[in-house]
C-alpha cells in the first residue's frame, strides 16, 4: 500500500473534489467488500474472464480492466458508498497511475466509475458470483 504523501493526497483530493468538513475522507487499507466483484456494462455480458470491453474485476488490492490491470496503491472513502482509488495499471506495454472515483447505488448492484480528468462516468452492473 502506498504511503499517503502530499502528492498522493492531492491526487485523491482531485478525485473527490472539494470535500466538505462534515464528510471528511477516511484512508482505507484496500477496496471495501461492497465494491469488490465482477462488473459489466450489462448483466447479460457477465462472464468469468475478460470477454467484453466493459469487463471490470475489483479486488481488495487489485483492479483489472479488459486490457489492463494493476495493484491498488491508495484508497480513501467518503461514506460507505463512495471511494477514491489510485491504482498503477499496466497494459499493452505501458504502466501509468490511474486515479478513479467509484460510487455504489443504494442497492450495491450498480457502480459508477469516474476517471479523473475525463468528463462523465461509466456505469456497471454487478455480475452474479461465478
Amino acid at each position: 500500500m502506498l504511503v499517503l504523501n502530499s502528492g498522493t493526497a492531492l491526487v485523491l483530493a482531485a478525485v473527490f473534489g472539494a470535500v466538505p468538513a462534515a464528510s471528511a475522507a477516511e484512508r482505507l487499507p484496500g477496496i471495501p467488500a461492497p465494491f469488490q466483484g465482477l462488473w459489466m456494462a450489462q448483466l447479460r455480458q457477465c462472464q468469468p474472464g475478460p470477454t467484453d470491453e466493459s469487463w471490470l474485476r475489483i479486488e481488495a488490492g487489485r483492479i483489472s480492466f479488459y486490457e489492463s490491470s494493476g495493484p491498488v496503491l491508495a484508497v480513501v472513502a467518503r461514506g460507505s458508498d463512495e471511494i477514491a482509488v489510485i491504482t498503477e495499471l499496466s497494459g499493452e506495454g505501458s504502466t501509468w497511475l490511474h486515479p478513479l472515483r467509484l460510487r455504489l447505488d443504494g442497492t450495491g448492484q450498480r457502480l459508477e466509475l469516474e476517471t479523473t480528468g475525463v468528463d462523465g462516468s461509466v456505469a456497471r452492473v454487478r455480475c452474479p458470483d461465478t
